[in-house]
């Protein structure tokens, strides 16, 4: 799959997830852990950069079939969080909206900007 990125401004950019950020993702989660746990059940199920990888695999078949898409967050070259847009209900024309963000990373306006 092709990188393909969404410039927001000068500090911020979303990178459409690929295999290849899966380390960075899992290494982002488990820094996380204990802040992510409150909201997101997932966090304990994610134990391995393999299971990042498998879950980014998931995420590229959506993608492909066009029912959703998720990207990395990226502040200043860092890697911050993840927004993912799935499933689209193109009948409906209407998605849900998934999203973290590093504990870190809050109150700079990323999400608003994502």
């Amino acid at each position: 799959m092709r990188p393909i990125r969404f410039i927001i401004d000068q500090d911020t950019e979303l990178h459409l997830l690929t295999e290849h950020d899966a380390a960075a993702i899992f290494s982002l989660i488990e820094q996380n852990r204990p802040y992510l746990r409150k909201w997101l059940p997932w966090v304990d199920y994610t134990r391995s950069v393999e299971d990042e990888r498998a879950f980014i695999r998931s995420l590229q078949g959506q993608y492909l079939e066009n029912n959703g898409f998720a990207c990395g967050i990226w502040y200043r070259g860092q890697i911050t969080g993840t927004i993912s847009y799935h499933p689209i209900n193109w009948t409906q024309r209407k998605v849900e909206i998934g999203y973290w963000l590093a504990a870190n990373y809050q109150g700079r306006g990323l999400m608003r900007k994502s």
